[in-house]
């Protein structure tokens, strides 16, 4: 058997395992007695409440509701935990808070995904070190912080994970959504999001649309693409339109690099808080709107069943070509690029705002 299969096979055996998530290695189980009893255990948790981790926004789709469905599709997977009502009881009661409510994610690393998703059901997820100690970052820190809680653990390995905030926390509360934990999600993709929940509870119906813009590594292209984009909505009055990006083969967490950084800022834009994103099956089945630099990238979002319209940015924006990748190059080479992305971004964001209003 492979490490997944291994994974798998302790998980249906009513093990723990540590697995990798964004920022640190997690411990998790089934949301069953015996894992969930001896979690709290080993975390010195009696009174229970944990983060769950959910192999697709589909599991928890009835509870969501119209705000929690934005939400998750601007930020799922991702590290936005969004904290539910569960009337019916579906989730186990020592994965719950004492009032009740249930913390859910679709986590953004692709190990665990991976993992969710063959097990076709939720596991717990919570920090693999002990009450106080600091979070492990590589899964030798995992094992051994496993083993000083007194539990030897089989681990999922995720390479050295970058460590810094957890997730961010949003209450789904009747007045609409509260941010009752900052974390690693990116404010400015957060606030997007919250005025967009606000801009559909005040127009009953309202539907919004995401836009996830998609290169290699998500560290250059893609996440200039992403605050250009951001910052046309904000001129336009776009609040029906949120953005996002992600890369093929990125790793999860990582900053951008630090050319896009520059010529970012030297634009009046921020990338400082900016990680980066795997394009997953989950990601590119909830965009509206998939817009590849490259024709590579456009074959492998579809490959993960893009749903949506999927085409590369410069065919949206009315023209051809790709975007080339300006990883390794000059200062000059980064400013060409971001230059060509604005004209490129632009012209994408009217061609869409044209579509949209053809189908009101």
């Amino acid at each position: 058997m492979n490490a997944l299969e291994d994974a798998l096979a302790q998980l249906q055996r009513g093990e723990l395992v540590i697995h990798p998530t964004e920022t640190v290695y997690g411990i998790g189980g089934f949301l069953d007695d015996a894992p969930m009893a001896r979690l709290r255990r080993i975390k010195d948790r009696p009174g229970g409440g944990f983060v769950v981790l959910i192999p697709s926004a589909g599991f928890v789709r009835d509870l969501l509701g119209t705000t929690g469905h934005l939400f998750a599709r601007a930020f799922w997977p991702g590290p936005l935990t969004l904290v539910l009502e569960d009337p019916e009881d579906r989730f186990h009661p020592a994965a719950k808070a004492a009032d009740g409510s249930v913390a859910v994610r679709v986590p953004g690393h692709p190990v665990t995904l991976e993992l969710l998703e063959a097990a076709r059901r939720p596991i717990t997820s919570t920090s693999a070190n002990p009450p106080g100690g600091a979070p492990a970052r590589t899964v030798a820190a995992a094992r051994d912080a496993g083993r000083a809680m007194g539990a030897e653990l089989f681990a999922l390995e995720g390479g050295a994970l970058p460590g810094g905030a957890p997730s961010t926390l949003v209450r789904l509360a009747p007045g609409g959504p509260e941010v009752i934990r900052a974390g690693s999600a990116d404010p400015a993709r957060l606030s997007d999001a919250i005025r967009l929940a606000q801009s559909s509870g005040s127009a009953g119906s309202s539907r919004g649309f995401h836009v996830t813009f998609v290169c290699t590594g998500n560290t250059c292209r893609s996440p200039m693409a992403e605050v250009i984009a951001r910052r046309l909505i904000a001129r336009q009055g776009l609040s029906r339109v949120t953005v996002g990006s992600a890369g093929t083969a990125a790793l999860p967490g990582g900053p951008a690099s630090e050319g896009a950084c520059t010529v970012v800022k030297e634009a009046g834009l921020d990338l400082d808080r900016h990680r980066s994103a795997v394009l997953t099956r989950e990601l590119v089945t909830r965009s509206d709107l998939v817009l590849c630099m490259d024709t590579h990238h456009l074959l492998r979002a579809r490959e993960l069943g893009a749903r949506g319209d999927c085409r590369l940015l410069s065919e949206m924006a009315g023209g051809e070509g790709v975007v080339q990748d300006p990883f390794g190059g000059s200062g000059d080479r980064y400013r060409a690029t971001f230059a060509e992305l604005e004209e490129l971004v632009a012209a994408a964001l009217a061609a869409l705002a044209r579509q949209t209003e053809n189908q009101e």
